[in-house]
């Protein structure tokens, strides 16, 4: 009988966790396809007023408005469906295409810090070059259909690569580079530019980059032809990035390498304790004689005598004795004249 009654209680349980799970997905995409939609938000903030006006019309018992509410909320659930029939098929396109499987997650660990070297290296040259690109990057969720509309390459990713894909006398510089893995599915691929309002200074690769990120879950990097930024696009949002911020966030995605900075520098999250302290240790000695040896170069004459590496350079310009200081010759005192003639005694 115990026994029994310890087993309806653990399908109760498990009844409910279900029930708490189904209930929080529902919310949990619920929110994700209002999120990025101006137009749903708006729609959204509707359906949660007449929720809460029925609720008055119930409290104070307003027969005729009840009525009208209540066909409202009942066909409500219709036009809902109608009116975002576009996100709520993108949302199952989404679910549709993602895999647990993805290109990138057969790559090895030092595959991945290549990829990222080379995604950095070339995003910075052609940052500095203005020359204008448009990288993606699949995620778990394919983007075959994307990759059919441009031009297939099939080559490992480099630098050199990118740079000479994005150089505007190549005809398939424009458009989007696709990489799955490490390798560079295609060129000149077509997004669809999202439907947002973007301030102005953001042109039609920007617009392309928050297209895809909103269908997709793609990393984009767009680096502007004409200010020469980088910027990740990535769930429909569009982020600045400099040098040291794009290498750290690729890191993250692709390698998934968590960074963090602090008075012990940058250090990696996934290492052990040990392994940390040791690496603090190494810089706090590092910054010691970075100390030092400037002292060194301000005190010169308590410095150890080595002449070897380039402290000796600065110690002897500074120990160098300064040029000896020629004195001016005073003129000869002229000697007294001799008379000229005999001396007389």
């Amino acid at each position: 009988m115990l026994s029994y009654t310890t087993l309806q209680n653990i399908i109760s349980i498990a009844r409910m966790v279900i029930d708490i799970t189904i209930i929080a997905l529902l919310v949990y995409y619920g929110l994700k396809l209002v999120r990025n939609n101006s137009r749903a938000i708006q729609i959204f903030k509707g359906v949660i007023l007449i929720i809460i006006v029925r609720a008055v019309v119930t409290f104070f018992g307003l027969k005729a408005a009840s009525a009208i509410l209540d066909t409202v909320v009942q066909w409500g659930f219709l036009a809902i469906i109608i009116i975002f029939q576009p996100e709520i098929r993108s949302l199952l396109e989404k679910l549709g295409k993602s895999s647990v499987f993805s290109r990138i997650s057969s790559l090895d660990g030092n595959e991945r810090e290549k990829l990222v070297d080379e995604l950095v290296d070339a995003s910075m040259t052609m940052a500095e070059q203005r020359v204008g690109a448009l990288i993606t990057i699949e995620q778990s969720q394919s983007l075959s259909d994307y990759i059919k509309t441009g031009t297939p390459m099939n080559s490992i990713v480099t630098s050199d690569l990118l740079q000479s894909i994005f150089i505007t006398t190549t005809p398939i510089h424009d458009g989007a580079v696709i990489i799955q893995g490490d390798r560079i599915a295609c060129a000149s691929a077509y997004f669809l530019p999202t439907e947002r309002s973007l301030p102005r200074r953001f042109g039609a690769r920007h617009r392309a980059a928050v297209g895809i990120s909103e269908i997709t879950d793609a990393i984009t990097i767009v680096v502007s032809e004409e200010t020469g930024n980088v910027s990740i696009a990535q769930n429909g949002e569009l982020t600045k990035m400099t040098e040291n911020s794009l290498r750290q966030f690729l890191l993250k995605m692709i390698c998934h390498e968590d960074v963090e900075h602090g008075d012990r520098g940058l250090i990696k999250k996934d290492i052990n304790k040990e392994e940390e302290e040791k690496i603090y240790r190494e810089l706090i000695q590092k910054r010691a004689e970075d100390a030092s040896r400037l002292e060194d170069k301000d005190n010169p004459a308590e410095a150890p005598l080595d002449d070897s590496g380039v402290l000796s350079i600065f110690r002897k310009k500074k120990t160098k004795s300064k040029p000896p200081v020629k004195e001016e010759k005073k003129p000869a005192e002229e000697a007294p004249e001799e008379k000229g003639g005999e001396t007389h005694e």
